[in-house]
């Protein structure tokens, strides 16, 4: 995947997404990636992301439990952005082996 870097304001805008769960795996890439890098960008997610999640919480009919903060969050994300990898490169593994099985039998 390419190598795209997002600057803060574009990183701010894709809070609400990223909570979400509405990022692209690119976007969501870069946004880790940014996230792992810039504090300013971290403690801004983090106050961002505990005022949504808290008046969502308000917000329920049906209150919800605020079991994931913010860093699970990224956490969980990272680890569904290496577990996209990996069965990605599995697909692409799985392609070559037909890709030669094809011509060998030609």
């Amino acid at each position: 995947m390419g190598r795209k870097t997002m600057k803060c304001r574009e990183i701010e805008k894709r809070f609400i997404p990223f909570i979400d769960d509405q990022l692209s795996i690119r976007d969501l890439e870069c946004f880790l990636r940014h996230m792992d890098s810039c504090p300013a960008c971290r403690e801004e997610y983090d106050v961002y992301y505990t005022m949504i999640m808290g008046m969502r919480y308000l917000e329920s009919d049906s209150p919800m439990e605020l079991r994931v903060d913010s860093e699970q969050k990224l956490r969980y994300a990272e680890d569904y952005l290496l577990k996209y990898k990996i069965i990605f490169a599995e697909k692409v593994l799985c392609f070559l082996l037909l890709c030669l099985g094809a011509v060998f039998m030609l």
